[in-house]
């Protein structure tokens, strides 16, 4: 998404340094994550609290786990939410990240923060350039209650269903947004539809109006 900075986001959580002192092996480690070749070491507790995936996945006599189809990146990310020397709060420049590894490996507690950080944004005024972005992490990791907030919010559809909302943020149109082409169909439904019933609510409002003139 071109409104955040992915460049700056590893270079504040994947320098060389930081990793290796934060995830290096110590006496309160006692499980060795495996990710894209790299060994992250951290304590069980934190990653099996909330987490039914991961409680099956690590048995008490395990000490190494490869996770297969997972990103370095997003692991380090995510970590850093539970890791008790950072406890990071969710923000733009993580959500992504944070959510869907915790949506992968159902960490309903991680999970549940980003969808409170969600639904925090769409309750302010000025964040519409970005609302497509939070819109398709919502639709990525499943949080259905979060999209239907979305697309039903009166505050959401005067500023972005309207039928002038082609010029702003989006000129160019729908098509030409990196974050609506990886929305679920179902989720693009939704927005144009909520879109169209908006457009019809104005019309039939407009056309009353001028009736209502004309007539007086």
């Amino acid at each position: 998404m071109k409104f955040i900075n992915s460049m700056y986001l590893i270079s504040q959580y994947v320098k060389p340094d930081l990793t290796a002192d934060l995830f290096k092996k110590t006496e309160l480690t006692d499980i060795t994550l495996i990710v894209e070749g790299k060994e992250l070491h951290f304590a069980k507790y934190p990653l099996i609290a909330g987490s039914t995936v991961f409680a099956n996945m690590i048995k008490k006599e395990n000490s190494r786990l490869v996770l297969h189809g997972v990103r370095y990146i997003d692991m380090i990310v995510f970590l850093k939410c539970l890791h008790p020397k950072t406890l990071e709060v969710i923000t733009d420049s993580n959500l992504e990240h944070v959510a869907r590894i915790a949506h992968r490996f159902k960490q309903e507690r991680i999970l549940h923060r980003c969808e409170e950080y969600i639904l925090e944004k769409f309750n302010q005024d000025e964040m519409y350039p970005d609302f497509l972005f939070y819109l398709k992490v919502a639709d990525q990791c499943k949080m259905n209650e979060v999209i239907q907030v979305g697309v039903s919010s009166e505050r959401v559809k005067k500023a972005f269903f309207s039928r002038y909302s082609y010029e702003f943020p989006y000129t160019g149109g729908y098509e030409n947004n990196e974050d609506f082409k990886e929305l679920s169909a179902d989720t693009k439904v939704q927005i144009l539809s909520s879109r169209l019933r908006f457009m019809e609510k104005e019309t039939t409002s407009d056309s009353y109006e001028e009736t209502y003139i004309v007539s007086g």
